[in-house]
């Protein structure tokens, strides 16, 4: 299929992808691309392929294809998926965007991390690509890019207990700029005390601290004002050495910190 001067291959089969994938100098795979400025001279659409556009979900775990659009996720409702995920796929653009958005699209996208970046790494999620010899599962917290001569095939996504559930997003409403970010605070509490934390900050930076939640894990409850206080100024120190004002804009930052001081005001 010819489109703008550029070639588009209809692939059916997992088959046909490794194959164009040999074959095919610089192809690109699409599945749902809303921003046609970065589609390349030669590429595929995978979107006809049932495997990858398959949603499956089971006990301790949802997969869900990379061809699945945003709007497909949404209709399986929100008891069938973390909350901060559904309410990330609520909070991006219009519903024309949606159904042409997909998951793989929106986490392949180049450049500035688009909203589910933050959930998804929240919730730990796995990547898994695939290629004619091998599978494997890439955690979403050292995922940088689909390897070469492979394909992303699903995205794993747990179900963990949490007690509180927090996502909001910065920036413009129905637009990604260097303004644009996601914020996801999960916490799950045992006899009184923090048992387990993820706090997730993604846009033109990504946020995300091993050491800073060891610090609140253990933390008893309710968290008192000090304590809010001493986490706040250890996060700002992490935020500092990560980031310089060159990276993300200025406003970012204080966003974050706002965001994190309410988001542990929930454990008072």
């Amino acid at each position: 299929m010819q489109k703008n001067n550029r070639t588009v291959e209809l692939t059916k089969n997992l088959a046909d992808v490794f194959y164009n994938l040999r074959s095919v100098k610089n192809i690109q795979i699409l599945g749902g691309c809303t921003e046609t400025g970065i589609t390349a001279e030669k590429s595929m659409t995978i979107r006809a392929i049932p495997e990858l556009s398959s949603i499956e979900k089971r006990e301790r775990f949802i997969d869900f294809g990379p061809a699945v659009t945003l709007s497909q996720m949404i209709k399986i409702g929100k008891a069938n998926m973390p909350a901060v995920l559904y309410d990330a796929l609520e909070s991006i653009g219009t519903e024309a965007v949606r159904n042409m958005a997909t998951l793989g699209g929106n986490i392949c996208s180049p450049g500035i991390k688009h909203t589910l970046w933050a959930p998804l790494l929240a919730l730990n999620a796995q990547i898994e690509v695939r290629n004619q010899n091998e599978t494997k599962f890439i955690p979403f917290s050292k995922f940088s890019g689909v390897p070469k001569s492979f394909v992303m095939t699903k995205i794993r996504v747990p179900f963990d207990e949490w007690e509180i559930e927090i996502f909001r997003r910065v920036g413009p409403s129905r637009l990604i700029n260097p303004l644009s970010a996601a914020f996801v605070f999960l916490v799950e509490t045992q006899k009184g005390i923090v048992a387990n934390i993820r706090i997730a900050f993604a846009g033109s930076i990504v946020f995300s601290s091993q050491e800073l939640e060891n610090k609140i894990i253990g933390i008893k409850l309710p968290i008192a004002r000090r304590d809010i206080d001493t986490l706040i100024q250890e996060t700002e120190r992490v935020y500092d050495e990560k980031f310089s004002p060159l990276q993300a804009k200025p406003i970012l930052k204080i966003q974050f910190l706002n965001l994190l001081r309410y988001a542990l005001e929930q454990l008072m």
